[in-house]
């Protein structure tokens, strides 16, 4: 035996001293890498040194005063001990002893034994413990890095680095992901303007978002409205829900976002999440291949934001558009076309034939804003798009969305975003 194995433990339980002895002290353990913990003259006395010393290998006789070997083993089992047993017997014994063996023992010896014998036995089951321990010390890590295996594969999936059905298929398998590919449905949720949440607060603000999004989602949409699905974060902000839908019929949607706003609608009452999110949901699909294009459809969906500084769902087929009110979205609609000129409540009322009280009341129900607080974010996320640009200057920029004052604007655009435009710009 190499130096480098394992050495096992070995306890001796036997109602005749001079085979102990003879077990104990003719045998030079400790060159094949076993070593002796203690000795027993009953399974009584064996049972209670077994319980404290946890021996890797028990080498018992079978018939033995107080407790017997077969009662031995079932008390040994009973307190949950995983010792290798080889059981000891005399010749007219042996039936009793194949009953050992379907009690639990790995091997059994006639008396009187040989060394050589009883060496080899011995090598046998310590071979067999230490294969045992490696499989299982394999198993432990594979076990631990399976959720890593997992969320690679999917990022694979996500980003059309695997193409080959069949393969996908038994990936699936192997790596046990609870996902039934017949009907599916990816969601996207991205915290808007993640770079500044990072540069005006921190990378562990994020953390905290993320957690506090990861743990409202399962919540709300996995355990309260019964989707089945998993989640993955796949970049900085943004988090991906593949879940499983009854059938793949355009009539889930409708539910989904229900869903979805009922969870929006938690985040927003968190005194500590001041940040809004945009939602993305793609077509219903079916088969983990066509994952790659229900991903870019919800990235397109989540980046489709009509309304800045709101929370937003947007499935791909809405073209654009958030579910809301007609005349909202003919209010929005207004300011994106207008925003650039002095514009107010009152002239984009007058445009849609509205009252502006009707007007005001409408948005401040579906959007929870004013009109000029929609108009101001807006001009904002324009002004945003001029300086990551770096072409413009700041009061170029100003003129560009609307204002006429850069110090008003540079205050404004601060108190928005908590970066000057100027600090802005310098992220690129």
């Amino acid at each position: 035996m190499g130096c480098e194995a394992e050495t096992l433990s070995i306890l001796v339980i036997d109602d005749e001293y001079l085979v102990r002895v003879g077990i104990r002290q003719t045998i030079n353990w400790e060159a094949y890498n076993f070593r002796i913990i203690g000795e027993a003259s009953n399974g009584e006395e064996g049972l209670a040194i077994a319980k404290t010393q946890k021996p890797d290998i028990i080498i018992t006789d079978i018939r033995m005063p107080f407790m017997d070997g077969l009662e031995f083993m079932e008390k040994l089992r009973e307190a949950g001990l995983t010792s290798k047993i080889i059981v000891l017997s005399g010749y007219d014994e042996f039936d009793y002893a194949r009953t050992a063996l379907k009690f639990g023992a790995s091997n059994y010896l006639l008396k009187p034994i040989e060394n050589q014998q009883l060496i080899e036995t011995v090598l046998q089951v310590g071979k067999a413990i230490r294969q045992e321990r490696e499989k299982n010390m394999e198993y432990n890590r594979l076990k631990k890095e399976l959720p890593l295996l997992q969320k690679q594969f999917l990022l694979d999936l996500l980003n059309g680095r695997l193409t080959e059905e069949e393969k996908v298929n038994e990936k699936i398998s192997f790596l046990q992901i609870p996902l039934d590919t017949q009907a599916l449905i990816i969601v996207v949720l991205r915290v808007d303007d993640v770079h500044l949440l990072i540069q005006t607060r921190s990378t562990k603000k994020l953390k905290l978002v993320m957690e506090e999004i990861n743990h409202r989602f399962v919540q709300e949409v996995l355990d309260k409205a019964g989707y089945r699905g998993l989640l993955l974060e796949t970049e900085a902000g943004e988090l991906v829900a593949i879940l499983e839908l009854p059938e793949r019929t355009e009539d889930q949607v409708p539910r989904l976002k229900e869903v979805l706003k009922k969870f929006l609608a938690l985040l927003a009452v968190r005194q500590e999440f001041d940040l809004t999110v945009s939602i993305g949901i793609s077509v219903p699909f079916v088969g983990a291949l066509a994952m790659h294009d229900a991903y870019q459809e919800a990235l397109t969906s989540a980046n489709t934001k009509f309304v800045p500084g709101t929370n937003s769902i947007t499935y791909i087929a809405d073209e654009g558009v958030q579910d809301c009110h007609s005349v909202i979205k003919a209010a929005l609609a207004y300011i994106k076309k207008n925003y650039h000129q002095n514009i107010t409540v009152e002239m984009a009322a007058r445009e849609l034939l509205v009252s502006p009280s009707y007007l005001m009341h409408l948005i401040k129900e579906e959007l929870g804003k004013t009109f000029v607080e929609c108009l101001t974010e807006y001009r904002i996320e324009k002004a945003k798009d001029l300086l990551k640009e770096n072409k413009y200057r700041v009061y170029e920029v100003c003129m560009e969305v609307g204002y006429q004052d850069p110090k008003y604007f540079s205050q404004l655009f601060k108190k928005v975003t908590g970066l000057s435009p100027s600090d802005y710009a310098k992220l690129g």
